[in-house]
């Protein structure tokens, strides 16, 4: 029984109210920390997924601007482009936002290294084999603004950089011939760009009659026997070599490097029409050289030169581009073909390098 006076209950009920007090603090302490805990469960992976998605972009950007490149300021454009159109590609590797947004803002640069500098517009196109994209986009941040110094939104960034990098040997794709290097100490092999030698020599019988083409003045083949053509897996027949020229499938047990001895393919051979055939099933047919030409690629061979010697070897790899009726009208004709430059593989131009060689566009970092 309560005793008047008896102010116990009352400091009972003051203390259960100050526990209560004490639990409600307690509680809106543990929600913000909850929601904080939920902020960046919620906003850091959702971060996390936009930069994969940015990444992703710029991967793919970097390598569509590498392959673009060409030595020339025209490729610097190309490239250019080439980020545009990965970005306005309807593949969900190429937008953000969980794929509901187009990539809208990315840097573009060129570099002759990877490791830079990249500046936007090179001052020459020569040697810039490296492309750099950077992309940014701003996302909306929804629970971490809470915290304090939190912003609402918050910008992700992605980096990727591509380049043209040398391949040593090559084991497909490439065509049955080898021209003789006419220098082994030029990076160009002795070849002038723009100009036209010899894939497939005359008969023996006519070799030496300056029967070959524009570029090979004055130049014989290594040996007698020597028409130009090379085994690249195909074997010595006629059928073979056809196959090979059209189609590119034969593929070496043991790619072709620098330093490795040719299978020299002699007697007569006709490889006249395969070489037209591989001519018409280019988009472009009309071009007579290379610096007009805008077609799909299958007017252009990449093919190991040789040292000259007997037997010959491989000193590197070139890209030529057939003219129209390349081999004549005659299987006893040379066959020609205009040097170009570098090989970048599976590409329908030449590679950027300053000089010949053979070149894939990869990710470098």
């Amino acid at each position: 029984m309560r005793v008047p006076g008896d102010i116990t209950g009352q400091k009972r009920n003051c203390g259960a109210q100050a526990r209560q007090g004490f639990v409600l603090l307690s509680t809106a302490v543990a929600m913000v920390a909850v929601i904080g805990l939920l902020g960046l469960a919620v906003d850091v992976g959702r971060m996390y997924i936009i930069k994969s998605e940015l990444q992703a972009y710029a991967d793919n950007a970097a390598l569509a601007a590498t392959w673009a490149l060409d030595g020339t300021s025209q490729g610097i454009t190309n490239a250019s482009r080439a980020i545009q159109n990965v970005a306005g590609s309807p593949s969900a590797s190429n937008r953000w936002n969980f794929a509901t947004q187009a990539v809208a803002n990315a840097q573009i640069g060129f570099s002759t290294s990877a490791g830079g500098p990249f500046v936007s517009n090179p001052a020459s196109a020569k040697g810039v084999m490296f492309a750099q994209v950077i992309a940014s986009e701003t996302a909306p941040v929804y629970f971490l603004p809470i915290l304090p110094t939190v912003g609402t939104s918050a910008t992700v960034h992605a980096t990727s950089t591509a380049g043209q990098i040398t391949r040593n040997n090559f084991g497909d794709g490439l065509s049955p011939f080898s021209p003789d290097a006419h220098s082994l100490t030029d990076p160009n092999f002795g070849f002038t760009i723009g100009q036209q030698y010899t894939l497939r020599w005359p008969p023996p019988g006519q070799q030496k009659k300056g029967n070959g083409c524009s570029g090979d003045v004055g130049c014989s083949p290594s040996g007698s026997s020597d028409r130009g053509y090379i085994d690249i897996g195909q074997g010595n027949g006629n059928s073979g070599l056809t196959s090979a020229i059209v189609d590119n499938g034969y593929t070496l047990s043991s790619p072709l490097s620098v330093g490795s001895t040719l299978s020299m393919v002699s007697g007569q051979k006709s490889v006249s029409g395969a070489m037209q055939t591989r001519f018409d099933e280019d988009t472009d047919t009309t071009s007579t050289d290379y610096s007009t030409y805008t077609g799909n690629g299958r007017r252009l061979l990449i093919v190991p030169v040789n040292n000259g010697s007997n037997p010959a070897q491989v000193v590197g790899f070139a890209a030529f581009f057939l003219p129209p009726n390349a081999c004549g009208s005659k299987n006893v004709s040379p066959c020609c073909a205009e040097y170009i430059g570098p090989a970048l593989e599976f590409s329908n131009h030449p590679g950027a390098a300053n000089g010949g060689g053979l070149y894939q566009a990869e990710l470098v970092h």
